[in-house]
């Protein structure tokens, strides 16, 4: 049979579709390939939000200076990219990590200020931290064995930081040992503490007591000519609730992404944060489904009536948390539509029984754009922690905005 001029385009797009997206092109009744798009999730993060987030800080501890923690790449918005950001911000002196390879990358990238890698350091990166002139912690005898064997190696002098336990129990010199630790240090003439940090637990009463336990400790380095660097103690929540916990240094990490480590602080209203990233996803997938259909291995949502069910490539695996299931919002077309299932790769979400949403229309799953969608907003949805949802894997995609 002849085909008429409209039956070959079809047809021809269809086929050409069909190799670029898979098997996202048809629908039970929907002809989705309607135009290209990316298959992936991705994240944006605004200068102008982050820039803003150091301010506030600031005035929170009267103009301390900062030493940003992007541990686990940056709660997993990406700490290159968001180093960058603080390259130019004023109020920040360097910023701090757990992993070798990481500290090099930020350097690699062109990082100009300080690093301090908190954590341990693998031989075959060694020479690379020193030769970018990374701060090493010294957290144990081992460790700094460690350091004071790389000091034959090299012609550099090592900046190192004294890492003390005052209490917490999971990494740093036991306080009863760090004045020992110190002096050995200091003889070494190839060393230079540029350093001296610990780690305060929640409970007030206890950090209180670690508080003091740093100062006897640094005091008395001090008074035998040691040099102890710049001193720091406050992560986040210990930045808010403990004045004394400031020292030389505060050193915040979810506060600097927007988020304050508890819900219903008296500090965000006082001193309002901006959420500075996007987590986003296209709709790759958009079917009708049918009263009694489910989604799902564990059937999760069943369909008690016909309704659009749109899938977002980001899941679980991504660090998009598996609770938003259990209530949480996206913002799609300038309206918000619940998720419905997430599993490790995809999240389905329902946009009800009519829609004017396609395949290729973007959704931002977290977000500034509306309450709903902020890290507070997710949380409050789910009924869980604000921030824990922020775990977001290394390899998805990050764009960087003046600002949103």
């Amino acid at each position: 049979m002849k085909k008429n001029r409209r039956q070959f385009i079809y047809e021809s797009f269809a086929g050409l579709a069909t190799l670029t997206m898979g098997p996202y092109v048809f629908g039970r009744n929907h002809f989705l390939a309607d135009r290209l798009y990316d298959s992936k999730p991705w994240i944006e993060l605004s200068k102008a939000a982050y820039l803003h987030n150091v301010l506030q800080i600031n005035k929170i501890v009267g103009g301390k200076p900062i030493i940003a923690v992007l541990k686990n790449n940056a709660y997993g918005l990406g700490d290159v990219q968001v180093a960058k950001i603080l390259d130019n911000a004023p109020g920040v002196v360097a910023v701090a990590l757990v992993k070798d390879e990481r500290a090099i990358a930020l350097k690699t990238a062109g990082f100009s200020k300080p690093v301090l890698l908190m954590g341990d350091f693998d031989s075959a990166t060694a020479n690379a931290l020193v030769e970018q002139e990374i701060t090493l912690s010294i957290f144990s005898k081992a460790s700094f064995k460690k350091i004071s064997e790389l000091v034959e190696s090299t012609h550099k002098t090592i900046n190192v930081a004294l890492y003390i336990d005052t209490g917490l129990g999971r990494m740093g010199i036991p306080y009863k040992e760090a004045i020992h630790i110190g002096e050995e240090v200091a003889k070494n003439n190839k060393l230079r503490i540029t350093h001296t940090f610990s780690t305060l637990t929640s409970p007030k009463d206890f950090a209180e007591k670690q508080i003091q336990r740093f100062e006897e400790i640094t005091k008395e380095l001090n008074a035998k000519g040691i040099t102890t660097g710049i001193k720091h103690l406050a992560p986040s929540l210990s930045l808010l609730d403990l004045p004394k916990s400031h020292q030389e240094a505060v050193r915040p990490g979810i506060l600097l992404h927007g988020s304050f480590p508890m819900v219903n602080r008296p500090e965000a209203k006082q001193y309002p944060l901006q959420v500075p990233y996007r987590l986003k996803a296209p709709i790759i997938r958009l079917e009708k489904l049918k009263a009694g259909d489910t989604i799902g291995f564990s059937r999760f949502y069943k369909i008690k009536n016909e309704e659009w069910i749109a899938t977002l490539p980001v899941g679980w695996a991504d660090g998009y948390d598996s609770e938003a299931e259990n209530g949480a919002l996206v913002l799609l077309g300038g309206e918000l539509y619940p998720v419905v299932n997430v599993n490790a790769s995809h999240t389905n979400v329902s946009l009800g029984f009519k829609t004017k949403i396609k395949v290729g229309d973007v959704a931002t799953l977290i977000g500034p754009d509306r309450p709903e969608i902020t890290p507070e907003g997710f949380g409050k949805l789910i009924k869980g922690h604000n921030y824990l949802q922020i775990n977001y894997k290394e390899s998805i995609p990050k764009k960087t905005y003046e600002s949103f």
